[in-house]
């Protein structure tokens, strides 16, 4: 089997620096593909962005945290929270779903309807994927892969973390090592999921790729860790997840911790050596749906 890869940016639509920074690396560096927040404070801008770049394969960041909803909050009892505003975290979600306080109906609504605003807005989505992985929880998956047969969308993004990624700790700075430790304990954690997960995928009809890589080390990437990430890959259909941006005032009012993270990324994805790495390791960059050639 050959060896392909997607690199896909998440939260398109978060920032204006965020839709520059995912078309700069569309162009000039490796990334093909990006997940599309329909809504994201910029979501408009990033529209016009994605027409501009054709070549950027685009899915649909669905997002049931942090986020203002599409729907009314009266229409999603237990997930809004008092501002009305979407649950501020995944445990928080959790732990409304394990409560009995979030309804599938109410979780439908709301991703139908952001589904339906990129739709509306011209786009034709390449696959599905969710803000913070939350649909690594059943039933938030049930709902998300009903919502991708129903809208013909073929692919939805493999969310465990390949367990070989622990090999690349030792290519961390010594003040990165608790946090992936940290984050890859999280996506261990949630394997138990996984032969359910698959199995979901074939009962629907959809596709997903063979590997996922990137979350354990959300926010920590360095070109060591990339380096030896790609000279390694799987054989098959691998995607790595990114977060490139640039680190502005409008960012840095945003509820997230990745801030000088998104610009270090976004500059690994410009890099000229991974592209001519890319090259040497026999890798062929596809967007999500593309054959390898």
């Amino acid at each position: 089997m050959k060896r392909v890869l997607i690199i896909n940016a998440d939260d398109l639509g978060y920032t204006q620096g965020v839709n520059r920074a995912v078309a700069q690396c569309c162009r000039q560096g490796i990334l093909t593909s990006a997940t599309l927040m329909a809504n994201g404070p910029a979501f408009e801008d990033a529209v016009a962005m994605v027409k501009d770049n054709p070549a950027l394969g685009v899915g649909i960041h669905l997002v049931l945290t942090e986020l203002q909803p599409l729907s009314r909050p009266d229409e999603l009892p237990g997930l809004v929270d008092g501002r009305g505003r979407l649950l501020p975290t995944p445990a928080a979600l959790l732990t409304a779903l394990l409560r009995g306080k979030v309804s599938r109906p109410a979780m439908h609504k709301e991703l139908a309807r952001q589904v339906s605003k990129a739709l509306d807005y011209g786009l034709t989505p390449t696959h599905l994927d969710s803000h913070m992985h939350v649909h690594v929880l059943p039933q938030v998956c049930e709902v998300v892969l009903d919502i991708a047969q129903t809208y013909g969308i073929p692919w939805v993004r493999n969310p465990f973390e390949q367990a070989s990624a622990w090999r690349l700790y030792p290519l961390l700075l010594q003040q990165q090592r608790l946090t992936f430790c940290k984050q890859y304990l999280q996506t261990m954690l949630v394997t138990l999921y996984r032969s359910r997960f698959f199995r979901d995928v074939r009962r629907f009809g959809l596709r997903t790729p063979d590997h996922m890589f990137g979350i354990a080390l959300t926010g920590i990437w360095s070109e060591p860790a990339i380096r030896q990430l790609l000279s390694h890959l799987p054989a098959g259909i691998n995607e790595l997840m990114v977060h490139p941006g640039a680190c502005d005032e409008e960012l840095r009012q945003r509820p997230t911790r990745l801030h000088e993270a998104r610009e270090w990324e976004r500059d690994l994805l410009l890099s000229a050596s991974l592209k001519d790495l890319l090259q040497r390791c026999d890798i062929t960059l596809i967007r999500y749906g593309e054959e390898a050639t």
